[in-house]
């Protein structure tokens, strides 16, 4: 999308940050070369490493811009508790969907090669999902206290499973060979009903 014109032109450095996230995600961490990445940028090599000296830093700095806890906490901010659960879910499976979807091609490269790079896999997850989860089951331990939900639930597998539903039914949507049944919002509800019907307590 065209920025602007009263924009500000991205500097050098958010140039080389954008170029190696589409790098990242079009070739994969392994994959991906200085080169290419200061060819996508539109800069020349000895560039890219005077702002980041090699590229396990610039890898460092890609997810620190797309998944560190300020980037993630304006993209995703926590909802506050409303009366109703279901539409608090609601809201809350919507929020996490976006911030999965905004960063789908990233996220992909991560799991799939993330393993050789714990520093950033941590930073990922504490970023992406801990946050998230947090929210979650704060919000389920406050259904639970209200009498909403079984005393005998577990908020803790409740948010996991959730926040997996969701997850999954991103990464279904956007493969290329899924067929599906069903459209995204009937996804979703049925998500949320699963916990708020499967978790309330016995009459």
């Amino acid at each position: 999308m065209k920025a602007p014109a009263s924009a500000s032109p991205p500097t050098t450095r958010q140039r080389l940050l954008e170029g190696a996230a589409r790098v990242f995600a079009r070739e994969g961490i392994a994959g991906s070369t200085t080169r290419a990445i200061a060819r996508e940028a539109g800069v020349n090599e000895v560039t890219l490493f005077r702002h980041f000296q090699t590229k396990d830093r610039l890898i460092t700095a890609v997810v620190g811009e797309n998944f560190g806890a300020q980037a993630v906490s304006a993209r995703q901010p926590a909802p506050g508790p409303n009366t109703d659960l279901r539409s608090d879910l609601t809201e809350h499976a919507h929020r996490y969907e976006k911030l999965i979807k905004d960063n789908l091609p990233l996220i992909r490269i991560m799991i799939g090669e993330i393993q050789h790079h714990p520093d950033h896999e941590r930073q990922v997850f504490k970023a992406i999902f801990r946050p998230s989860r947090e929210a979650l089951v704060a919000r389920l331990e406050a259904a639970q206290a209200d009498g909403r939900l079984a005393a005998t639930a577990h908020p803790e597998v409740l948010a996991d499973l959730f926040g997996a539903m969701i997850f999954m039914g991103v990464l279904r949507r956007n493969s290329a060979h899924a067929k599906l049944e069903y459209s995204a919002g009937s996804y979703l509800a049925t998500a949320v009903d699963l916990i708020v019907r499967g978790a309330v307590p016995a009459t």
